[in-house]
């Protein structure tokens, strides 16, 4: 193998020369006499040779030619074939031609004037021949297709890296970009991806060699990293994009950095492609090329991941919520005991100030019969007859049910030496504290109950003796924090702790992270204020209720209101707006209970062990059609179990659908589609882009108005909806 590249170039004279490339930097005099050995030992002679190199590196190549090693190799030339070296400026363009050997043939040929005419040509035969064995074409295994992040689906995936055999060739594409290049003060060289940084390092050294200085170097991995970057200043960075069978990348790139069309260049495309001519390579589009966003049956993907590409090992996995796989026991019950008692509302301040997602209201749980009706069964079951007192959790609801506790104990005639203690204060208290006997450890509402283990470890010095937990209402993220909590406040050697939970409720995170993004929605420079605004009132203390979720367009009837049978409910229940806080927390409660317990099939969990995608089934918004229930899982599920952008089928689904409820905006079909605005404003629910696009253009070109249409056109933020000519996203 040569240790330089070299290649043929055919003069428009229909002469054959044999280009060697010279790279920048130290070469031995046996690796260029190997080189010109390597043309000279060929079948056919070429007309003539060119030896080309930066003018940087003119003397210590015409020192390595004059060297007895290298005579020797082109002497194998003399009187068949001519060897010129010819020397180029930053621009690639040449500036001087030195005959080393020379025959008639060519000798006009090789002047620094008929060179320059054509040495762009002669670049550009050399990049094809980086790429001349197609190794950067890759076709998709039998049976799979690639899969664009754009969710177009094609047979072929070009991958530039994989043409990247040998030093050599990485140079001399660096070198060819030279050509390329038209910014005098540059400061950074961008990539789209590392697996071409070697070009760019051999690039920024022959800048350096030719005193043009040494950028940085930073990658931008592909489509999913443009928005994360620092633009520089105009004029003070080059983009070097690997391939793109559209030239998308490029012309995304310039809409994003409002670059120079000549600031940045597509190493690879394809002939056909949109803005091929900008591109430094062109190759034909294979025959067998198949395009096209429609998934074939029994062909299965390969999903392109910005630099990478990863087999989908097993098919995506859909989750339909049912009634007898799904229904959440314990959220039935909660719902039974307080669904009348205005106990529950969202994003409220509880006593010490901090605002809670899901807001209980403890003093009212304490006055409620079914609390108090558990908590005397409790006091008679499991409270040991050495009780001496009662410690409470720190705030008003929690004193309110020690009280009660102690009224209870009073009824039964059980005296209370020790008294009843708040958690703060039993520093001051445990010299009066029997270390033997009972105490009973009381909280109205508790999230992971750290006061609880605060209790339990401030009393581990003091007190031995037997201890029951009661506590009202636990809603927590998820199910291992209630059993975390109860393992650690029993775990001791003669289990004589006791814990118990009225109502214990895991509901995940993810309505807490969409109230925090309609908290970010109400900045004043944000389009989406003034729909929002409403509903962040500073000087609100209280949680929201019925205003919990974005109102309707409904004439006359602005909330979502609960219809009757609600399949997840077994209680009666009036019909109201009061009701949304319950059922945003068993719509909660079900799909945490789906992520993480087991059922009789894995087909049924919204979770996977393996390699897998899992979404929640669009049919899920046919099947529980009602606004607040809609509603309801849109705010309660994660933002990857409705992210569709890769799914096709279902991105399609949910694109008529939103049509359908656009229409029927001033209906009931269509109550929650504020909500749904909201979800799609925020990604907390993705389409495919092209869907995407054709959804914001419709209800820009459709739905105006009305009342309340241009609020609702501001949940969707078409403000950050990219140029269209950007929809197709590789």
């Amino acid at each position: 193998m040569s240790p330089l590249f070299s290649y043929h170039w055919a003069h428009p004279s229909n002469a054959m020369f044999e280009v060697v490339f010279k790279h920048p930097g130290a070469l031995s005099a046996a690796d260029l006499a190997t080189a010109l050995t390597d043309v000279a030992q060929r079948i056919l002679y070429p007309d003539g040779v060119l030896v080309v190199c930066l003018e940087s590196d003119r003397e210590e190549t015409s020192a390595l030619l004059s060297s007895v090693m290298v005579k020797q190799s082109v002497n194998r030339f003399k009187g068949k074939t001519s060897v010129h070296l010819v020397c180029v400026d930053i621009t690639c363009r040449p500036v001087e031609v030195i005959q080393i050997e020379t025959t008639v043939a060519t000798d006009g040929l090789c002047t620094v004037s008929r060179l320059v005419e054509v040495f762009s040509n002669i670049l550009y035969c050399g990049v094809e021949a980086v790429f001349a064995d197609e190794k950067a074409i890759i076709r998709a295994p039998s049976g799979f297709e690639f899969v664009k992040p754009s969710g177009e689906r094609s047979s072929h995936f070009l991958r530039t890296e994989e043409a990247l055999s040998t030093s050599a060739s990485v140079d001399f594409l660096a070198f060819a970009l030279l050509a390329r290049l038209r910014i005098d003060d540059l400061k950074v060289i961008f990539v789209d991806s590392m697996a071409i940084s070697p070009i760019a390092y051999s690039l920024r050294d022959m800048l350096y060699k030719l005193k043009q200085g040494s950028p940085q170097i930073i990658s931008f991995h592909s489509h999913g990293g443009m928005q994360n970057i620092e633009v520089p200043p105009h004029k003070t960075f080059f983009c070097i994009i690997s391939a793109s069978s559209s030239m998308s990348l490029q012309r995304r790139w310039i809409s994003h950095t409002r670059c120079a069309d000549d600031d940045v260049v597509t190493l690879l495309t394809f002939l056909d492609a949109q803005d091929a001519d900008r591109a430094l390579c062109k190759l034909p589009r294979p025959s067998t090329w198949i395009d096209g966003s429609a998934p074939v049956a029994g062909v299965r993907p390969l999903r392109i991941y910005g630099e990478r590409f990863h087999p989908e090992q097993i098919l995506p996995k859909k989750i339909t919520l049912a009634l007898n796989l799904h229904r959440c026991e314990r959220a039935a019950n909660f719902a039974e005991d307080f669904r009348d008692q205005n106990l529950l509302s969202t994003n409220g301040l509880d006593n010490k100030g901090q605002r809670r997602t899901l807001l209980v209201d403890g003093q009212a749980l304490t006055q409620t019969e079914p609390f108090i009706t558990w908590l005397h069964k409790q006091l008679r079951a499991k409270v040991p007859a050495s009780i001496q007192g009662i410690v409470f959790q720190d705030d008003p609801a929690s004193r309110v049910m020690a009280e009660n506790c102690a009224a209870y104990f009073t009824q039964l005639s059980i005296i209370l030496p020790w008294g009843i203690r708040a958690s703060s204060n039993l520093e001051f208290a445990a010299e009066s504290l029997c270390p033997d006997r009972g105490l009973l450890i009381v909280a109205a509402v508790i999230s992971k109950g750290s006061m609880l283990l605060g209790v339990s470890r401030d009393l581990r010095a003091t007190h031995v003796g037997a201890k029951t937990y009661l506590v009202g209402v636990q809603i927590c993220e998820t199910s291992s924090d209630a059993s975390f909590l109860k393992r650690n406040l029993t775990q001791t050697k003669d289990k004589s702790c006791v814990f118990e939970c009225h109502h214990t409720l895991a509901v995940g995170s993810a309505l807490h992270h969409s109230f925090r993004d309609e908290e970010e929605a109400t900045q004043p420079s944000d389009v989406r204020a003034k729909a929002l605004q409403y509903r962040w009132d500073p000087s609100r203390r209280s949680g929201l209720v019925e205003d919990t979720l974005l109102p309707t367009l409904v004439v006359g009837d602005h909330r979502l209101r609960l219809r009757p049978d609600f399949v997840f409910w077994n209680c009666k229940y009036s019909e109201s707006a009061q009701h949304a806080p319950m059922v945003l927390l068993t719509i909660g409660a079900i799909l945490q209970r789906a992520r993480t317990e087991e059922f009789s099939s894995d087909d049924h969990r919204l979770t996977s062990e393996a390699f897998q995608q899992v979404v929640l089934d669009p049919q899920n918004f046919n099947r529980y059609n009602d606004g607040i229930i809609q509603a309801a899982i849109l705010r309660q599920a994660y933002p990857s179990e409705l992210d569709y952008s890769t799914l096709p089928a279902e991105s399609q689904y949910m694109l008529l659908l939103l049509k359908k409820m656009f229409l029927s905006r001033l209906r009931q079909q269509g109550e929650a589609i504020a909500e749904f605005a909201f979800a799609l404003g925020t990604g907390r629910l993705k389409l495919q882009r092209a869907d995407y696009v054709e959804l914001t253009t419709w209800v820009l070109d459709s739905v105006s108005g009305q009342e309340g249409d241009q609020e609702l056109i501001s949940l969707l933020r078409l403000d950050r909806q990219e140029p269209r000519d950007r929809s197709n996203v590789f």
